[in-house]
């Protein structure tokens, strides 16, 4: 989720004289399964990983641990829970209506030039096979040999730079949720031939690469040209791409069936991964209850699942003694708090006695037992980026002291008298953070009054309309420094969802996204955090989870640790032997 644009028309120039190159092969590993549980280490059937419970580090994985598969063991049809089904095949739409199908199949069915994985921050190339930036505000893209899935407009027809960049300006037509990047930093994608796409840039932006701009998992996905016009009855039934994935079949939308698309690219950059994808397929099966899932897995009807706490996750492992791999990691998605930028929020004391109201360490214990850990305006997962555990300024955000938040309430004229409204949707988290911040401000006498309403109706009216004093949500998985630091600017009559404006705060936030040396960078992303914390800018993290998941030991090839890159998921394979 971005801001109703996120107001990125600021700019604070920079110049960069060195030429940059991006060269090189993508690190041959996969995911366990798109539509699933995730990062479940193979040799691992207590969850420890040796870096430490507290902090749910995993230790990376490539899936090279597992070998390859013999021929026999390539036939394997993975079978995975999907919590719900998807309203169409469509990858275009508004907003969150689409995103599930965007996710989903930009995953799978659809190919990209690259990603950047969270672990590394570095580019692996996919269809790329060489990527440079001859100045600050061209990149240009050389694409392998690759060729279209054998349905729909353009059966086996070569992938072209002209459906990259077709590709490109549907999305950016169809405004995909959070990737303001296409309309406010992008210039053009042009196609200069068959095989070189080049991208331009009104201004520079060090973060073009990474997955909330050009190397979206939804808005880099590559579709044939043909199929972006006139054919949308076609897009709302099937989804034809490049990827390693073709949609086999589905139920309306449940009960998906992905198939090895035989004809699949044999290059990853510059890596040869001839005969990827190891499984031949995967049944995504629909399962909408919790307990159901875990039945169905305990029952060994699917062959992967994710646990709701460490202590399920534990007892499940005891009760299947043996069969099951588990794992932990640290969660890309994390807590908040928001508050709409009007009186009595405007009060920088006002602001901040909320925050001293807010207890990250008790919230955590009653939300997940105390496996989460305290997010500042980065998300800890950033490690490169976010600011250290013991950090001074980061230590005094976390901090609570109901008595000195009174004095502060006290001080501003606060009126004690009033019900501040807190919105949130019907998430089970989100509502449990609705009720433990109720109690929390209410010890520093702030009267709270819980509003829940459907998801759809918060996301399209409450929050992307700013219609609300208080909210709090869990945040997407965001796979980048980009669009954390992104929810606190403003600019050119843009607003952020708290109608938040703080010049000060959206000029550091440009300066690390216009910084393209990387150690500056870093030190600029961490400037801008303790501008924000020090201003106690409206939008207040709390914290990120610790996930936990299982599979069974035949499930090889799994990764960890390297975020939404393991979702690509090539060389997972199957080992009932």
């Amino acid at each position: 989720m971005s801001g109703r644009d996120l107001g990125l028309r600021y700019w604070t120039d920079r110049r960069v004289t060195r030429r940059r190159m991006i060269v090189g092969a993508a690190a041959g590993s996969a995911g366990l399964a798109a539509l699933a549980a995730f990062g479940c280490s193979s040799d691992d059937n207590n969850g420890n990983d040796g870096n430490g419970p507290d902090r749910g580090t995993p230790r990376i994985n490539d899936g090279s641990q597992d070998g390859t598969p013999s021929p026999e063991q390539r036939n394997g049809i993975l079978r995975t829970r999907a919590a719900n089904a998807l309203p169409s095949m469509n990858p275009f739409g508004p907003g969150i209506f689409a995103l599930a199908q965007q996710l989903t199949l930009g995953f799978t069915v659809f190919d990209h030039m690259w990603y950047v994985p969270t672990d590394t921050g570095e580019i692996e190339l996919f269809l790329a096979t060489n990527v440079e930036q001859p100045d600050e505000l061209t990149v240009i893209a050389t694409l392998g040999d690759a060729v279209f899935q054998d349905k729909g407009p353009a059966p086996g027809r070569a992938v072209e730079a002209e459906d990259v960049a077709a590709s490109f300006k549907r999305y950016r037509d169809e405004s995909p949720i959070g990737y303001s990047w296409l309309h406010d930093v992008m210039e053009d994608i042009v196609a200069e031939d068959t095989k070189t796409v080049k991208i331009t840039q009104q201004r520079p932006w060090a973060w073009v690469f990474t997955s909330s701009n050009a190397g979206s998992p939804i808005s880099s996905s590559i579709l044939p040209r043909e199929i972006l016009q006139d054919h949308d009855d076609l897009l709302q039934r099937d989804a034809i791409g490049s990827s390693h994935w073709v949609l086999d079949s589905h139920d309306n939308g449940a009960n998906i069936k992905l198939r090895r698309f035989e004809n699949f690219r044999t290059h990853q950059g510059t890596r040869d991964i001839t005969g990827q994808p190891f499984l031949a397929g995967i049944n995504s099966i629909l399962i909408t209850d919790e307990n159901a899932a875990l039945a169905a897995f305990v029952a060994n009807e699917i062959d992967t699942t994710s646990f709701s706490s460490r202590k399920q996750m534990e007892d499940t492992a005891a009760e299947l003694s043996g069969k099951i791999g588990t794992s932990f990691d640290l969660a890309r998605d994390y807590l908040n708090l928001m508050l709409k930028y009007e009186p009595p929020f405007t009060d920088l004391r006002v602001r901040k006695a909320i925050n001293l109201l807010l207890d990250r360490d008790e919230a955590g214990l009653l939300l997940r037992d105390g496996d989460v850990v305290k997010a500042g305006p980065m998300p800890p997962v950033h490690k490169r980026y976010a600011l250290a555990e013991d950090d001074p300024d980061l230590m005094e955000y976390f901090r609570t002291d109901v008595a000195e938040a009174k004095q502060l309430l006290e001080a501003s004229s606060f009126d004690f008298d009033q019900e501040i409204e807190l919105k949130h949707s019907n998430r089970p988290n989100d509502a449990g953070i609705a009720q433990i911040i109720k109690e929390q401000l209410g010890r520093g006498d702030v009267k709270v009054k819980l509003v829940q309403e459907d998801l759809v109706k918060w996301f399209s009216q409450t929050l992307n309309q700013g219609q609300f004093q208080m909210t709090c949500f869990q945040h997407l998985a965001y796979e980048d420094p980009d669009l954390p630091l992104r929810f606190y600017m403003t600019g050119n009559g843009i607003t952020n969802f708290m109608n938040y404006d703080e010049p000060k705060v959206t000029e550091a936030v440009l300066a690390a996204a216009g910084e393209l040396d990387e150690e500056e960078r870093v030190k600029k992303v961490q400037d801008a955090q303790r501008l924000i914390m020090s201003e106690y800018s409206p939008m207040l993290n709390l914290m990120s989870f610790i996930n936990f998941s299982g599979r069974y030991n035949y499930v090889k090839g799994a990764i960890t640790g390297r975020g939404s890159y393991g979702l690509f998921n090539r060389t997972t394979w199957l080992d009932k032997a």
